[in-house]
This record gives structure tokens, C-alpha cells and sequence, in this order.
């Protein structure tokens, strides 16, 4: 799943199993990539706006965005290969901080495409977000795993996909209302302090 090293760039790639004009449409369609890029925030549109449509260059399978992370699907027997090559450090010095934090989210952010199209293909979702790992209390069919993150179906969530790491919970859901959804995210919520 993922390759390479700071000198040529990080390779990031998954296969799902759908044809790559549908793939191709998550990419370039708003509508569409709201169903598994990032997470519900109220900056989501202008974040896809800026991320895949300001300072991107395509040719109907490849998406070069900011001049330099690169997303290139191929047909093949099981779907489409999306492969991601992230630039080297040093080629957006202001990034180069968050290098490791940004491969992380892609890490996370095409294996909720792969999600959405096998599981769930055209439907909206409903996510939820912690900057830390949190217990809530599920299991699931184990999904993907890399170095940092594991990602699991949870079945009672529409099924859902729940991915962890040390420094973050993604929460996909699908078929939600707004009270299960709140519900969810108060099991996410540390404890009460005792006051004693």
C-alpha cells in the first residue's frame, strides 16, 4: 500500500473495485467527492475546491494537484489502481512539517474511497472526527491496515468504516439520523472528571 522514501516521494495505492471512469468521477465530481474525502466540517467545500480544483492539471486519469502530488488510476482485472505519488520534502518547504501528517490523511482519504465505492457507491455519509485515538466500544471486519492506521467495517454502522491512529478517529456512518449520530459522538467523548 505504501512505498518509496523522502528522496523520489511516497507512494500511496489502493485497488477498488470499480471501473475507472466511476473512480475518475470521485475525483473530479464536488457532489461526489464529498461522499469520502475528509470528514464533515463546514470548510469541506472550500477544502475540495482548494485541494482538487485551484492549481490542478488532469488528462482523464491523472490529477496532478498543487504541481506536485500525483493520483494516476489504471484499469485493472479487480477495478482501478489509484496510486498517489507525493512530492519529495522539499519541493513545498512550508509543508515539510507536516509532510508525514498530510500522507497520513491520504493514507485515510483513499481507503474511504475505496469504501465508498464498494460498499456503498452514490450515498452520502455522515462522519464524525477526534484529533486523538478514542475507544468506542465497536469491533469490525478489518478493512485495511498501515503502519499508523487500522481501518475496520463496523456493520451496525449502515456498515461503516472506522479508522484509528495514535493521533486521530475517522467515523463514516451511512443512514444516521442526527440523534445517532450525536449519540456516537458522546461515546467518543472522554469522561467526566471525578471532582474528588
Amino acid at each position: 500500500m505504501i512505498s518509496g522514501n523522502s528522496d523520489e516521494g511516497v507512494r500511496i495505492e489502493v485497488t477498488v473495485a470499480a471501473p475507472v471512469d466511476e473512480v475518475w468521477q470521485s475525483f473530479r465530481d464536488k457532489e461526489k467527492l464529498r461522499h469520502w474525502h475528509g470528514w464533515d466540517i463546514p470548510e469541506l467545500d472550500a477544502e475540495i475546491d482548494h485541494i482538487y480544483f485551484q492549481n490542478a492539471e488532469e488528462d482523464g486519469t491523472t490529477l496532478i494537484i498543487h504541481g506536485h502530488d500525483t493520483f494516476a488510476l489504471t484499469a485493472v482485472p479487480e477495478g482501478t489502481r489509484v496510486v498517489l505519488t507525493r512530492a519529495p520534502k522539499g519541493t513545498s518547504p512550508e509543508w515539510d512539517d507536516y509532510y508525514e501528517d498530510i500522507t497520513e490523511g491520504w493514507i485515510t482519504f483513499l481507503n474511504q474511497l475505496k469504501f465508498a465505492h464498494e460498499f456503498h457507491p452514490g450515498e452520502q455519509r455522515r462522519t464524525l472526527f477526534w484529533p486523538a485515538e478514542v475507544d468506542l466500544g465497536v469491533t469490525g471486519k478489518p478493512f485495511f491496515e498501515s503502519a499508523n492506521q487500522r481501518g475496520v467495517v463496523v456493520e451496525e454502522w449502515g456498515p461503516g468504516l472506522l479508522v484509528t491512529a495514535s493521533k486521530m478517529t475517522v467515523v463514516t456512518t451511512y443512514g444516521f439520523s442526527d440523534d445517532e449520530l450525536e449519540a456516537l459522538r458522546q461515546k467518543g467523548q472522554p469522561d467526566a472528571v471525578d471532582p474528588k
